[in-house]
């Protein structure tokens, strides 16, 4: 029991730093603002960031290909290229698998302004009368330091995600309460062991009694 209390509480202590110091990938752009209706098709999309933000993940909607795992973006930002990177097929459509996420890990700072994204085929979706589909992930700090500099989005991650760390420390708490119990329950497993060997000594005593009144029979003269 003991060895037990303490692997709980060291995995207690580990999750606790993570709680209140981990990160959480949050959506902080959309340049078609939420559109999930028909698309058409198009190779170049142009949008608009009106602050810096720091992106963890770029994202493109795509309508794969046969055998297509792979999509070239290139990225320029104010007619000057800003990035080129290979995004991978990751989530899709349940109902219409060719439309996926073009996925890729780009941590870097976008600085507001106009970007133009272009990919070899026509195939990007583009909201009717609107840009082609282009979504900005950022890792929002969910240390209790937090400025609340970032945007609302964010900010909300963070509280939710504080709460979960204060939840750990109260977790910790609690186990903390708990450990003492450890005593006691070797206390009771003592008193246990001790009333099962008085109960065999008794046991064994009314046998040795049993048999004496046996033998005090059979031994005795007849009349």
């Amino acid at each position: 029991m003991k060895k037990l209390l303490c692997v709980l509480g060291l995995a207690v202590l580990l999750m606790v730093p993570a709680a209140a110091y981990g990160q959480t990938e949050t959506m902080v752009f959309d340049s078609t603002d939420g559109y999930i209706g028909a698309c058409s098709y198009t190779a170049t999309s142009t949008w608009t960031l009106t602050q810096d933000m720091d992106i963890s993940t770029f994202q493109m909607w795509y309508y794969w290909q046969a055998g297509e795992t792979e999509l070239p973006i290139t990225v320029t930002k104010d007619g000057a290229e800003f990035a080129v990177f290979t995004a991978t097929r990751t989530s899709c459509d349940p109902y219409q698998t060719s439309w996926c996420n073009a996925d890729f890990a780009i941590n870097k700072t976008f600085p507001a302004g106009t970007y133009t994204t272009t990919i070899p085929n026509a195939y990007q979706c583009l909201k009717p009368g609107g840009t082609g589909t282009v979504r900005l992930y950022s890792m929002a700090a969910t240390s209790d330091t937090d400025t609340g500099t970032e945007p609302d989005l964010i900010a909300t991650a963070n509280a939710n995600t504080n709460e979960a760390g204060d939840t750990h420390a109260a977790d910790l708490a609690d186990d903390s309460a708990v450990t003492p119990l450890t005593t006691d329950d070797e206390e009771e497993g003592d008193v246990l062991v001790l009333y099962v060997l008085i109960g065999i000594i008794v046991v064994l005593v009314l046998v040795i009694i049993f048999m004496g009144m046996k033998c005090c029979k059979k031994t005795s003269p007849k009349q």
